[in-house]
């Protein structure tokens, strides 16, 4: 698997934050998608990938709080599991940077979150 290492970095002014591999990783998993919900996809990756439901919902909570990614928390009105227009330019900003050379490469089992 490819990752591409994230930087803090401007985009016409506009300054994204930092994320790390862990978060680029399930940035990428949800892409464009809508899941509907939050569960189903950490399911998913503890399966895939072999980590740690908890581990998981930290880093998602963790992403949510960047301000990249949104999905329903207990007590607040359902919607799906959607990337924000933030976490798509990171993830773009990303997959343009991956042009120029910059991959990482990490096998599955050095995903654990």
């Amino acid at each position: 698997m490819q990752v591409v290492k994230y930087e803090y970095s401007e985009d016409a002014g506009k300054k994204y934050p930092r994320v790390s591999e862990k978060e680029a990783v399930l940035l990428s998993e949800i892409g464009l998608d809508q899941i509907p919900t939050a569960t189903e996809f950490v399911e998913y990756i503890a399966e895939a990938y072999g980590a740690s439901q908890s581990g998981i919902w930290y880093t998602l909570k963790k992403l949510k709080g960047k301000g990249l990614l949104d999905f329903t928390e207990k007590g607040e009105s359902s919607r799906p599991l959607t990337l924000t227009e933030d976490g798509i330019n990171v993830l773009r900003r990303g997959a343009r940077n991956a042009g120029a050379g910059q991959y990482v490469m990490r096998g599955v089992a050095q995903i654990s979150v």
